[in-house]
């Protein structure tokens, strides 16, 4: 079936225009002269691609825009303006458009666009065909770490045999890979839960002021103390205090620390009276603690009383098996807000974020979702709704980013002050190409056993280590090219599906 394409202008001369352009790539083109038409088309034909005029009579594009949004919401819907102007373009991406140009557009352009809304349309239908299970438990919501990997399930077991206690306790792991999460765990399922639980980022806090923080302070102590205050100690009591990044501690609060936790109490700044507390305390760091007590930048008695246990987390690159249910534990996380409408993510675009190294970890992985989860323009993220430097990072996947290069449509006589004419591309070879020596002529009386003898003998001789590959490829992109681009006719010309073709693109990093 033909992919359709629904153009919504009020002038005819450009709904000619792009008729002759979309046809001559084989799309089935259908037409509106005002918004209103153009919202009860796209209800009763689903097209794959709107194209809509934002100046009409009657309603705007914008409006139009809106009501498309949820009478065919699978379609993707590109405004045309003649005026470009940063209001229009931020309310075009708002109300959900897949792209913005920019009138007058080049027909190489406008198919650019319409070929990459048609791969988007068919990648959140094929998305939506194979949605995977949920593994998730809606108890892992409230407790904030997720992981069926056995570094992770060994991670659990190790908070569930120390939280009954009242052991002191040292996580350890990179940054990002959830640290404070495990202490809150910890104090969760403790008999302390009804308590207090503070945590102190000591790598945030100023080192004149990270004293007064934790044990509080008398009035006059120092030049502003107007009033005593209590620390996170006195604050913590009967609770728990998470002490993150404590690798970044002066010796001198590192000594009141271990004070606290041998004695169990404390000393306001500027005080003389000792002050008793009972507080469980949790720490971590993503610094080598004995590398520094060898340096002498750590107690080795404090690493002691900090690392009754210990709890090493590991890098999420080490686990990349968890990252699937990461993934949909985040964006159930966002489900409550109404702004961002993906709830998923398609096969393609979980492979790309499974095979990448996260050396952010999970911090770095939330990031990433909850940015592609406001961009995306379905209820599913794709890959071209990464940011460019992730997808570059993983390998470049076609359409997913820049729209590539078509050849040119027909010639024709559309409004030449809105649709420019083509203008001429180079039908050199790649450098890709395998070339042919002067002795190795292809005769049109060879048989097709003899001429493929010759190119892949020649193809063995030069890349002796990926024969199919290359063959696979050079197929690929000459089909490509003898369609002008359109996949359709291309997937058909190798007796291949879309999707598989696509898989071919991307995997071969195909330009055409």
């Amino acid at each position: 079936m033909k992919p359709t394409v629904l153009v919504i202008d009020d002038e005819s001369e450009i709904r000619y225009s792009l008729n002759r352009v979309l046809s001559s790539k084989g799309y089935e083109v259908l037409f509106a002269a005002s918004g209103e038409e153009g919202i009860e088309e796209a209800e009763k034909h689903k097209p794959h691609v709107i194209l809509l005029d934002n100046r009409m009579g009657g309603i705007s594009g914008i409006e139009t825009l809106q009501h498309l949004r949820t009478a065919s919401s699978a379609s993707m819907s590109v405004l045309m303006t003649a005026y470009g102007t940063t209001q229009t373009a931020i309310e075009a991406m708002k109300f959900g458009a897949f792209d913005y140009i920019i009138k007058p557009f080049s027909p190489q352009k406008i198919i650019q666009i319409v070929e990459n809304a048609v791969r988007a349309h068919d990648d959140l239908e094929e998305a939506g065909d194979d949605e995977p299970a949920r593994k998730v438990d809606p108890a892992d919501l409230k407790e904030g770490i997720v992981g069926q990997s056995e570094a992770m399930q060994e991670v659990f077991k190790m908070v569930g045999q120390v939280a009954a206690s009242d052991a002191t306790v040292l996580v350890t792991g990179e940054s990002g890979t959830g640290k404070e999460l495990v202490a809150r765990a910890i104090y969760r399922h403790s008999h302390r839960s009804e308590g207090s639980f503070l945590a102190v980022n000591c790598a945030a806090i100023p080192e004149n002021l990270i004293e007064s923080e934790l044990f509080g302070h008398e009035k006059g102590a120092f030049t502003g103390a107007t009033n005593s205050r209590q620390g996170k100690f006195e604050l913590c009591d009967g609770g728990t205090i998470f002490l993150d990044e404590i690798g970044d501690m002066t010796l001198s609060t590192q000594t009141k620390i271990l004070r606290a936790i041998q004695e169990g109490e404390i000393q306001r700044v500027g005080g003389n009276k000792n002050i008793k507390v009972d507080v469980r305390v949790v720490a971590a760091t993503h610094k080598d603690l004995d590398s520094m007590m060898k340096e002498g930048d750590f107690r080795e008695d404090l690493y002691y009383r900090l690392s009754v246990v210990r709890i090493q987390l590991p890098a999420l690159r080490e686990r990349s098996e968890d990252i699937p249910d990461l993934v949909e534990f985040m964006l159930r996380k966002l489900s409550s807000d109404e702004t961002v409408k993906a709830h998923k993510v398609s096969s393609e675009a979980m492979a790309r974020l499974v095979a990448y190294p996260w050396p952010g970890n999970v911090r770095e992985l939330e990031n990433l979702i909850y940015r592609s989860a406001v961009v995306a323009k379905g209820d599913t993220i794709l890959v071209k709704d990464f940011p460019r430097e992730f997808v570059e990072g993983t390998g470049n996947s076609v359409g997913s980013q820049d729209p590539e290069p078509v050849d040119d449509p027909e010639p024709e006589a559309p409004s030449a002050t809105q649709v420019e004419e083509p203008s001429s591309t180079s039908s050199e070879p790649t450098k890709d190409e395998v070339v042919l020596g002067d002795s190795d002529t292809l005769s049109q009386s060879m048989s097709l056993d003899e001429a493929f003898d010759i190119v892949y003998a020649k193809i063995r001789e030069s890349m002796p280590d990926t024969v199919l590959g290359t063959m696979e490829k050079e197929m690929v992109q000459r089909a490509l090219r003898e369609t002008g681009g359109n996949q359709v006719k291309a997937s058909s010309l190798l007796g291949i599906t879309r999707a598989t073709l696509r898989k071919r693109i991307d995997q071969y990093s195909i330009r055409f």
